[in-house]
This record gives structure tokens, C-alpha cells and sequence, in this order.
């Protein structure tokens, strides 16, 4: 990721890239932000999306191979296309040949880096794993977040924040979002606002319904099922 990052820095791309891996929030930022560094904000002529399984190689071929107007590059972004699970040896042949001006960025959620295709791409463009991210590096990126606020929170309260959001990111920051506008009169965030604002994971009130269940808390149990 840091060497992406440099690239997008420094404007110096490759031709293709390719974004996987279990942490959606991260692939959608960086797509975000290839985009926004490759050509300008405004311009549909020289940027072209496709998703699914239904791609053509050969369009994608002949679109790459098409110069750009009035700009610097042509950024062709596919989706979900399934490539790199059953790869597809016409694009890993045309890998090396494409040309300067056009940049192929692929966003998939699964790979097979056994693939001519993924391959190909690792060798000649940039491959970028976006993992699910550990609860330390979390908790500076909230952290981070909260005191571009000009807030802070309290050990507790980022404990409990956690225990309820889980470690998905966009689900991380859509609860953020929530808690700093319903504090938004206030500089620390406590236990109390958390526990009023932020909603629980489903799969933490199941596990907390079987448990209830197991020990024969029948209401608990039923309160539990009648929320869910």
C-alpha cells in the first residue's frame, strides 16, 4: 500500500493495476483515489467503468488501445469481473503492450494468484491486497478521525465503540459519522453517548441470544430474538 501510495504522490502509474481483498472501505477510498489523481474529476470522455462477468477482453483491448482526449490517460475501471478466478490468458498476453496513456484498474473481491492474469499483473503492474485491518491500526484511523474533530474520547467509551461496531471499516465509519454529529456540542465523547448512538452488530446480539439461551434466560433470550 505505501508504494501505491508514492505512485499516487508522485503521479508516476502503472498501466494496471489490481485491488482485492476482504476490506471494501479500503478498495472504494484507493479506487477513489486513482481515479481522482488519473484524470480530472470532471471528465466522462476519458474514463470508462464495466462490471460483471459479461466483459469482453477484446473491447478492452481495443478501448486501452484508444488515445485519450485532450489528456494525459484513459482510466478504464472493471469490477467483480471474475478474471482472476478463471484468469483470462488474452488479457495477460496484452499486459505488457498497453500503452502508457491508457492505466486498467481491476477491483475484485477474490483471486487466484495461481492465474496467468494475476501473473502478469504482478509482474508489469501494481497487485494491492486490502486486508481486514488489526484492531491497533483501527483505533489510531478512529483516533485520527476524532481529533481532526477537535474531540476526544475516553478509553472506555472507544472500548465499548468497538465492541459495537466490529472491525469492517465502512461499517466503522458510517458509526463515526453517527456519534460525532450526535455530539457535536460537546468536546469528550463518553460511554453513555456510544451506548445511545451506535448500533450493535447483529452477529454480536446473536451470539449474545444463544448465550442467554444456554442459560435458560428465557426472557433475556426472546428480547434478544424479538430485536434482532
Amino acid at each position: 500500500m505505501k508504494e501505491l501510495q508514492k505512485e499516487l504522490a508522485t503521479g508516476k502509474f502503472h498501466t494496471i493495476y489490481l485491488f482485492y481483498g476482504e476490506e471494501a472501505y479500503l478498495k472504494k477510498d484507493y479506487k477513489k483515489k486513482l481515479k481522482d489523481a488519473c484524470i480530472d474529476k470532471e471528465d466522462t470522455i476519458n474514463f470508462n467503468q464495466y462490471e460483471g462477468k459479461s466483459v469482453n477482453p477484446k473491447e478492452i483491448i481495443d478501448l486501452s488501445q484508444t488515445l485519450p482526449f485532450f489528456a494525459v490517460h484513459r482510466l478504464i475501471l472493471l469490477e467483480n469481473t471474475g478474471f482472476f478466478k478463471k484468469s483470462c490468458d488474452e488479457l495477460a498476453e496484452y499486459v505488457p503492450e498497453i500503452p502508457e496513456t491508457s492505466i486498467l484498474l481491476f477491483v475484485e473481491d477474490e483471486v487466484d494468484k495461481r492465474t496467468k492474469f494475476y501473473k502478469a499483473v504482478k509482474k508489469y503492474g501494481r497487485v494491492v491486497e486490502f486486508a481486514r485491518q488489526n484492531e491497533k491500526i483501527l483505533e489510531k484511523w478512529v483516533l485520527g478521525k476524532i481529533k481532526k474533530e477537535n474531540r476526544q474520547i475516553t478509553p472506555g467509551a472507544l472500548h465499548l465503540f468497538f465492541e459495537k461496531t466490529g472491525i469492517d471499516m465502512e461499517n466503522i465509519a458510517s458509526e463515526l459519522e453517527k456519534l460525532l454529529c450526535y455530539t457535536m456540542n460537546k468536546t469528550d465523547i463518553t460511554e453513555d453517548d456510544v451506548s445511545q448512538i451506535c448500533t450493535e452488530q447483529t452477529s454480536n446480539r446473536i451470539f449474545d441470544m444463544i448465550k442467554a439461551i444456554a442459560l435458560k434466560k428465557q426472557k433475556e433470550a426472546l428480547d434478544l430474538y424479538y430485536d434482532l
